[in-house]
């Protein structure tokens, strides 16, 4: 079995390990912790493709250079 958890840093709980041992009773487990890629994210709206699409045209056309923030993105 293998289970792929995505949650913010700020939800997780005190009780997070324990939820593991649960999931995985008297089992060797290995954790990989890294930024989720939202990728996925973006491209499940079909707006938010729709201006990457663009973006990147301009891009590869040499017509905009593209400068945004983090917070820009969502």
């Amino acid at each position: 079995m293998e289970t792929i958890i995505k949650i913010n840093t700020d939800s997780i709980p005190p009780d997070f390990v324990d939820g593991i041992k649960k999931l995985f009773p008297h089992k060797v487990v290995e954790i990989s912790i890294q930024p989720a890629d939202t990728t996925d994210y973006i491209l499940s709206n079909p707006e938010y493709t729709r201006v990457l699409q663009e973006r990147i045209a301009k891009y590869e056309d040499k017509k905009q250079v593209i400068s945004l923030k983090a917070d820009e993105l969502i």
